[in-house]
């Protein structure tokens, strides 16, 4: 939903969300977010050169060529006894699903963006949320997952200007050459999105 999401070229996206793909009828008895799901949608049919990683809960709703399927405990037996997902569970949330999706496709290197809990100091609230965020500590954040997962492939956190306890750090501006420039929420969104996302009760978005 990002003004400039066009500019990134991105090749993989990740949705790791159970049911979210699910329409109201099921939905408004599990998780109330018929507006995402329909916006989830609408960027996976718009977008049929990106290659989508979906949570295995949502393959009796939507097919598509561009779709993969993900979940825990799927053994595969082409995988070493010490590889990440035999040593830790790897599916619990968003940020080590892509990880381990990075990891199996064999990339080398990660750059977390916006990942504010690896930061030091780290901060909450979701970049289309209002506001620069609220420092918040997350002693220990990842640290066992993360200690593995270093084993596998190399992690930097790009922060706005701290460091990170676990994993390596550069600030934005060493990684880009140029200065921060904060841009509020309505700056990032139309007001469309902004809608749509406003219906998510855990967000703060005006």
């Amino acid at each position: 939903m990002h003004k400039s999401f066009n500019d990134l070229h991105v090749k993989y996206l990740i949705l790791t969300g159970p049911f979210c793909l699910y329409p109201r009828l099921i939905t408004k008895y599990v998780v109330s977010q018929p507006s995402l799901s329909k916006e989830y949608r609408k960027i996976i049919r718009n977008n049929p050169d990106i290659q989508f990683f979906l949570n295995l809960s949502n393959f009796p709703v939507i097919r598509s060529k561009n779709i993969s399927f993900v979940f825990r405990d799927i053994v595969d037996p082409r995988l070493p006894a010490n590889f990440i997902t035999n040593r830790i569970s790897s599916f619990d949330g968003a940020l080590r699903v892509a990880i381990l999706i990075a990891i199996y496709m064999g990339f080398d290197h990660i750059y977390l963006v916006g990942c504010d809990y690896t930061h030091v100091p780290s901060r909450t609230l979701h970049w289309y949320e209002k506001g620069q965020g609220v420092f918040i500590p997350h002693e220990n954040y990842e640290k066992d997952f993360f200690e593995i997962a270093k084993e596998f492939i190399d992690i930097t956190t790009i922060t706005l200007d701290g460091t990170s306890d676990y994993i390596n750090a550069q600030t934005y501006k060493e990684f880009t050459g140029r200065d921060p420039i904060f841009r509020e929420n309505t700056d990032l969104l139309d007001e469309k999105s902004m809608k749509v996302l406003d219906t998510w009760h855990g967000y703060s978005i005006y």
